[in-house]
């Protein structure tokens, strides 16, 4: 899959989860729905978000960093968009429940950023043929 074709994917899927989005907000009621709306809305808000921040990191990515393997600056913005959409629908879920405090947000960040450290320090080894 070239650049070119991830990018046109990827800005399909991010605007068919945006209007299933839009869908959720306009049809659905998310106290009438029950458990099953508010789960579509979180997971088609969280699937819209991904995409916009994976597009926005990869384009960033690719004007102002010096890599020259387009794969890492893929890998990297996709992880990190998925990254900060969690912390957005986490934010959004605490928020509702009335729980949304600072020191929960410092948690959650702290927390996404030893995974990503994790991500960005681990090694595979290679593995050893007989």
């Amino acid at each position: 899959m070239t650049l070119r074709s991830y990018i046109i994917l990827m800005l399909i899927a991010t605007i068919a989860c945006y209007l299933a989005l839009g869908a959720m907000i306009l049809f659905f009621d998310p106290l009438a729905g029950g458990i099953l709306a508010l789960i579509f809305f979180y997971l088609s808000l969280f699937l819209a978000l991904v995409g916009t921040f994976a597009i926005f990191g990869l384009i960033f990515r690719i004007l102002f960093t010096s890599d020259k393997l387009i794969f890492k600056k893929v890998t990297a913005s996709f992880r990190q968009g998925i990254w900060f959409s969690l912390l957005i629908i986490i934010c959004l879920y605490l928020n509702s429940m009335n729980l949304l405090v600072g020191k929960y947000i410092a948690l959650l960040i702290l927390a996404l950023a030893l995974l990503e450290i994790f991500f960005i320090s681990y090694k595979s080894k290679p593995s050893i043929k007989i």
